[in-house]
């Protein structure tokens, strides 16, 4: 209470706030930093201040050049400098971007800056045949669920640990104060919203776990009987390769939004088993806002909620693409058996500061199928990772290395690629984590030396 009225704070209680604003700054610094809009910050004279890697690559700029650059760069001759208005957004249509400038008052030098984003002006062209309309359009539906899930599990990883400081200090200051005093129902409010923030971040954690399905072969016309659907008439030979339980999850969720008895039609279109669910009661956009995480039903905690944000995961974990068409229908394409892809290569990143080494666990690793990639640090491991396209699924470091430790690259890497197992390698035991031989999840460790099979049995238990 003393504190309060005197607002005296000890260095260690501001010490850990600078840290929490610290945390949150980097984390979103981060997503702008990985965001596939290419990003600019410009002062009043259009000198570039800072850019995101998309901005850098689509234009080809050099970071060390940044700070010689202008939007001329960009723009040319065109009359950019109109838009750098003070207190509305402006545009700027040239060639294939639709730029537009958002003015950000910096209260702490009294000055505007400008945000800038370049948005992709789209190409008029004829109008594509029916079929190649559909599969870029489900293709795309699959890829934004994935992305969603990567963000949310970092948006989950930064909030629990966010929770856990706003929790702690309100629950101590809470045993603090007096009984009578005026502060106890205020901080009893801010515990009662960092509930439900919790448990908000708990769906979020849901949504972002739903991984790579198990994927088997399955008779169409016996596929769902679990759920309680039948399917109609079906080819007998129709053999479908999907994750069952992930697909029935998905159809026993449905019921819960639908506001009338759903409807199945089935038939098989050029290699795929075509699914339309029917039935929902609702218009397209609003059945599209149910399948999204943390909708305004979830928020509100109906019946149903959680399980229909899921099915987009759930369909994707069960390797089926989907989308929703006008009017309110769930579309499903199951791949027959035989005719889904064959695993993905999977990507490794191999650091270590000796070169003789990399080159033996590269391969190692080359004659088990993967795709490897190498540094020999970890802050080339970082710039390497900056240019790399594809997601790294495994990265095996050195614990000790010159300038940036392995542990270090590794929660660096998992930030980026959450999925990603990691696998330590080193000389040294001496590690806390090694002696007691308790590591994160999807964590390993392997003592050097070690020949191809002890490596190839770390990497497969490591994977499973």
């Amino acid at each position: 209470m003393e504190r309060f009225e005197n607002q005296r704070w000890t260095s260690q209680e501001v010490a850990r706030l600078i840290a929490v604003f610290e945390s949150e700054r980097r984390f979103f610094d981060e997503i702008v930093t990985t965001l596939p809009v290419p990003l600019v910050t410009v002062n009043a004279g259009g000198a570039i201040l800072s850019a995101n890697q998309a901005f850098l690559k689509q234009f080809r700029v050099n970071r060390e050049e940044l700070e010689r650059k202008s939007l001329a760069v960009v723009f040319g001759d065109a009359p950019w400098r109109a838009a750098l208005m003070p207190y509305e957004p402006g545009v700027v249509t040239v060639e294939d971007y639709r730029a537009v400038f958002t003015p950000v008052p910096r209260w702490d030098r009294g000055e505007t800056e400008w945000t800038v984003a370049f948005l992709t002006q789209p190409t008029p062209e004829a109008p594509p045949a029916a079929a190649p309309a559909a599969d870029t359009e489900w293709i795309a539906n699959a890829a934004a669920i994935e992305a969603t899930q990567r963000l949310a599990g970092r948006v989950t990883h930064e909030v629990n640990n966010l929770i856990m400081i706003a929790a702690g200090y309100g629950r101590e200051l809470l045993a603090q104060l007096p009984a009578d005093s005026p502060l106890r129902e205020d901080i009893a409010m801010m515990l009662g919203a960092t509930g439900r923030i919790e448990t908000m971040a708990a769906q979020l954690n849901e949504y972002s776990r739903s991984g790579r399905g198990d994927l088997a072969s399955h008779a169409l016309r016996d596929l769902l009987p679990a759920s309680g659907y039948r399917l109609g008439p079906v080819p007998n030979e129709a053999i479908v390769r999907t994750d069952r339980a992930a697909l029935t999850a998905v159809f026993q969720a449905l019921p819960l939004i639908a506001e009338g008895a759903l409807t199945l039609e089935s038939t098989i279109i050029a290699g795929e088993a075509f699914i339309t669910v029917k039935g929902f009661g609702m218009s397209a956009e609003s059945l599209r806002q149910q399948f999204e995480v943390l909708n305004k039903a979830s928020r509100e905690g109906r019946t149903g909620a959680p399980e229909a944000a899921m099915v987009g995961p759930k369909l994707l974990q069960a390797g089926v693409r989907w989308r929703v068409a006008d009017p309110a229908a769930l579309e499903l394409r199951i791949p027959l058996a035989g005719t889904a892809p064959g695993p993905a290569r999977r990507t490794v990143l191999i650091v270590d500061d000796q070169a003789g080494i990399r080159a033996i666990v590269r391969r190692i690793l080359e004659a088990r199928n993967f795709q490897v990639c190498d540094a020999g640090s970890g802050e080339e491991a970082l710039s390497l990772l900056d240019r790399q396209k594809d997601a790294i699924d495994l990265l095996v470091t050195d614990m000790r290395m010159p300038g940036m430790t392995g542990r270090d690259l590794a929660d660096r890497v998992r930030f980026r690629h959450p999925n990603a197992r990691v696998l330590f390698i080193s000389g040294f035991t001496d590690d806390p984590g090694v002696q007691s031989g308790v590591l994160p999840d999807h964590t390993s460790f392997l003592a050097k030396p070690f020949n191809p099979d002890q490596m190839g049995d770390a990497v497969a238990k490591l994977m499973e």
